[in-house]
């Protein structure tokens, strides 16, 4: 960044020396971005604020996830199963579903029915 900003430097610079030398006098006020700086000002504000949006969006649902999976470790913790599908009873298991969450029941051999 450092060369850059040399360049940059000593570009303005030599901008400076040449209007100097035509007789122009160097009016600080006129230097203005122009219709590009303010497109590309714009286009950077509007991508921010996008951005924002789906940041909040994103966390909205993490939150709720979280939520929802604490609800069901209270509901799971309350009727004895255990959150990966196994349970204490028969009758748990078969509620339960899968741990990868197909819904596919693991029958008592391992496999699954949908053959996955």
């Amino acid at each position: 960044m450092s060369a850059l900003h040399t360049v940059q430097t000593a570009t303005a610079h030599a901008a400076i020396a040449i209007a100097a030398q035509n007789g122009q006098e160097f009016d600080p006020n006129k230097v203005t971005p122009g219709p590009e700086g303010f497109i590309a000002t714009a286009v950077f504000a509007a991508a921010v604020i996008t951005l924002g949006f789906l940041l909040v969006k994103r966390l909205r649902r993490n939150g709720y996830r979280s939520e929802i999976r604490e609800e069901i470790a209270a509901e799971l913790a309350e009727t004895g199963t255990t959150p990966a599908g196994g349970s204490t009873s028969e009758s748990g298991s078969a509620d339960a579903g899968s741990a990868d969450g197909s819904g596919a029941v693991p029958d008592s051999s391992g496999s699954r029915p949908d053959g996955a």
